[in-house]
C-alpha cells in the first residue's frame, strides 16, 4: 500500500513549543519516535524543518512598494497596524529567521538581543541571547527593547498579550511563502526607516532569482526531484511551500509540488513508485545513495540511487524561511547541473 500521511500544523505548532522533547509525546508514530531518538543535531534539523512546514499555506501577503511614505502604516502578519514614522533603535528578534530578514532590511546595527538558537551570521552571535523555548519574558524586559521582530509561523501568535502587558511593542513578520519573505524585507525597511537598504536586498534577491531561472528554464530534460529533511524519515514539502520555489528555481521537477498537505510524510512505496531523478536533503555531511539505502533497503531500483544523485543541502538555507533560500536554489543546481558548477550567487 502507498501511503502518503499528512502532518497536521496543529501538531507541528504545538510539538515546537513544547521542545523535542514534547514533539515526542505528542507525535507516537513509529517515525516521531525515531525522530526523537535522533542525534541532537538532527533534532535541530527537525526544529527547523517544523519552522518552515509552518510557513506553508497561510495568510497571502500582497508584493509592498519599498517607496511608501513615512505617514503610512503597515500591516503585520498577524493584520496588526504599525507606523512607519516611529523610531526603533533597540531591536530584538525571536526567531532565527526573522533575524536574517531584519539583517536583509538593513537593521543589524540596530539589533541588541537574538535568540539562543540563532546561527547566522557569525558578526551577531555575539549579542546578548535569551531563551525562546521557553520564552524567556524577563530576560528581554531586561534589554529594554523598543520593537520585537517575530514570525508569524514560529513565535506563538497568543504570546502578543503578554508582550503588550509588558509594555513592549511586537511586530510578526510573514514568512509563509516566498512573497512573505520578500514582503518581510520591505517592512523591516519601513519601521526602521531602512528602505534602501531593504529595496538593495530585495534587488539582489530578485537579481539573483532572475539570473539562476534564465539558465534553468533554458534546460529541457529537467530532473524529478523528491526533498527530505532527513535520511532516516520521509518529510517533504507540499503546494504552497517557499521549498517548492526554491526546486524550481534550481531547475527541478519536484514530485510534491502538487501534494495538499504542507508536510507529507511519505512512505517507502511511494518513494520507490515516483522513482525520482534526484533526491535532495538537509542530510548530515557525507550522506550518499548507500546511507539512504541503510535505512530504505528497497530504493536499490531508484533512479537517484542507481546514479548517486543524492545531494546534501546545508539545512539552515533551505529549512529556514529567508533570504539564504536563494542561496539554496543556487547550492542545488549546482550539484544537479555538473556544467553550473562555477555558477555564483551575487551578493550585495
Amino acid at each position: 500500500m502507498i501511503r502518503i500521511m499528512a502532518t497536521p500544523k496543529s501538531a507541528i505548532f504545538d510539538a515546537y513549543f513544547n521542545s523535542m522533547y514534547g514533539m515526542a509525546r505528542l507525535m507516537r508514530s513509529r517515525a516521531a519516535h525515531s525522530l526523537f531518538s535522533m542525534t541532537v543535531r538532527k533534532n535541530q534539523i527537525l526544529l527547523a524543518f517544523l519552522v518552515a512546514v509552518l510557513t506553508v499555506g497561510c495568510r497571502p501577503t500582497e508584493t509592498q512598494n519599498d517607496t511608501e511614505t513615512s505617514s503610512s502604516l503597515i500591516t503585520d502578519a498577524l493584520g496588526r497596524s504599525f507606523p512607519t514614522g516611529k523610531t526603533y533603535n533597540n531591536i530584538i528578534t525571536i526567531a532565527p529567521g526573522a533575524t536574517e530578514i531584519v539583517i536583509a532590511g538593513g537593521g543589524q546595527s540596530r539589533l541588541i538581543g537574538i535568540s539562543n538558537v540563532d546561527s547566522y551570521p557569525v558578526e551577531i552571535l555575539d549579542l546578548p541571547s535569551f531563551s525562546v523555548l521557553p520564552m524567556d519574558f524577563e530576560a528581554i524586559v531586561a534589554l529594554q527593547p523598543d520593537l520585537i521582530l517575530a514570525s508569524s509561523q514560529v513565535n506563538d501568535p497568543k504570546q502578543v498579550d503578554m508582550f503588550e502587558s509588558l509594555g513592549l511593542d511586537v511586530f510578526y513578520l510573514d514568512g509563509s511563502t516566498w512573497a512573505g519573505v520578500y514582503d518581510s524585507i520591505a517592512h523591516v525597511g519601513q519601521l526602521l526607516g531602512t528602505t534602501p537598504a531593504a529595496g538593495s536586498s530585495r534587488a539582489a534577491l530578485q537579481r539573483n532569482i532572475d539570473h539562476l531561472t534564465a539558465i534553468t528554464s533554458k534546460i529541457e530534460d529537467k530532473p524529478t526531484a523528491v526533498f527530505l529533511i532527513s535520511a532516516e524519515v520521509n518529510y517533504s514539502f507540499g503546494s504552497g511551500s517557499y521549498v517548492q520555489d526554491i526546486l524550481t528555481w534550481a531547475g527541478m521537477e519536484s514530485l510534491t509540488a502538487s501534494f495538499d498537505t504542507p508536510a507529507p510524510n511519505l512512505s517507502d512505496e511511494w518513494v520507490l513508485m515516483a522513482n525520482p531523478d534526484v533526491i535532495i536533503g538537509s542530510f548530515e555531511e557525507g550522506t550518499s545513495a548507500s546511507t539512504l539505502l541503510e535505512h530504505h533497503p528497497t530504493w536499490k531500483g531508484i533512479s537517484a540511487i542507481k546514479n548517486n544523485r543524492v545531494y546534501s543541502i546545508e539545512p539552515n538555507t533551505i529549512l529556514r524561511p529567508g533570504p539564504r533560500n536563494v542561496e539554496a536554489a543556487f547550492e542545488i543546481a549546482r550539484l544537479a547541473y555538473p556544467e553550473l558548477h562555477t555558477l555564483v550567487l551575487d551578493r550585495p
